[in-house]
């Protein structure tokens, strides 16, 4: 049987939670999925209507996590280590997205975006990586947002250097943050988003990482594409009322935006593990950086 953690899975209608769902129904029966959320009250309640759906088939629990804390980060490892032991399905969802409306300062914006969208998923990856079995399958949820068409010569090149380490990264990500601090994010080469800024390190994360060893272990990243989500456009702006009327054509529900880390996590071959570790993917299929 098999045992899956999803991250950031509590609000309904979202992505974490309809990939926790689509898990909940297409692993073996018996498996257990692990849904996690920042605020007890908000997972429990996800949890409970999820159960309700998938009755006993197979086992859902649920566990407080904030992916910004180390120590709760260490808190679900061990819980998983000494509940289950493994982990054959690991979807890090948890993120944080700025509306274009919100008052707070780009500086703070490009802080918290890094500290939570990058360091918390590096830091979900390295704590938890131990316990991922050596078929596991390993998937980020990033964001289009996040390509480095944005970001100058000088740094793309950097990014996509083959001999990019975790420190190096690292690096970049303080740089970022430094400059934002400043004012000068946009002459020192970065993007003007620091949602789109953090997106793209974490996407370029899965990428070095993947480079410590091949399969027989998937390690991908994927963006969902525009969904009807409360992130994206369910908090009531003029933005989110616009981007709401546009994923009617060019976007989908939250259901669909579960589609390819699902097919990722449940239905994509072995054997086609090398093509697609480390790489970043939208629509089932293998996108440019």
């Amino acid at each position: 049987m098999s045992v899956a953690v999803v991250t950031g899975a509590n609000r309904i209608p979202g992505i974490g939670y309809e990939i926790a769902r689509g898990l909940a129904h297409r692993l073996p029966e018996g498996s257990s999925v692990v849904l996690t959320a920042r605020v007890p009250e908000m997972g429990t309640e996800a949890i409970e209507t999820l159960k309700e759906e998938v009755g006993k088939r197979v086992e859902v629990l649920f566990h407080q996590l904030d992916i910004g804390d180390a120590a709760s980060v260490e808190e679900l490892r061990k819980f998983i280590s000494s509940k289950f032991g493994a982990i054959d399905v690991l979807v890090n969802n948890a993120g944080l997205a700025f509306p274009l409306s919100d008052p707070t300062p780009f500086k703070d914006q490009a802080r918290q975006s890094i500290d939570v969208n990058y360091y918390g998923t590096k830091r979900m990856l390295t704590i938890l990586r131990p316990l991922l079995k050596p078929h596991s399958r390993a998937v980020g949820i990033s964001s289009t947002m996040g390509q480095l068409s944005s970001w100058s010569q000088s740094l793309q090149e950097q990014l996509l250097s083959d001999s990019l380490t975790l420190e190096g990264l690292d690096t970049i990500a303080e740089d970022f943050v430094k400059a934002a601090q400043l004012g000068q994010h946009r002459e020192k080469g970065f993007p003007g988003s620091a949602y789109g800024t953090s997106k793209a390190l974490m996407t370029q994360l899965h990428r070095v990482l993947a480079k410590e060893g091949p399969p027989p272990g998937l390690l991908c990243s994927v963006c969902p594409g525009l969904c009807r989500t409360y992130m994206a456009t369910g908090r009531g702006t003029f933005m989110s009322n616009v981007l709401w009327l546009a994923s009617f054509v060019v976007g989908s529900s939250a259901e669909g935006g579960a589609d390819t880390p699902l097919w990722l996590c449940t239905e994509l071959p072995e054997a086609d593990f090398p093509t697609h570790h480390g790489r970043f993917l939208r629509g089932r299929t293998v996108s440019s950086y």
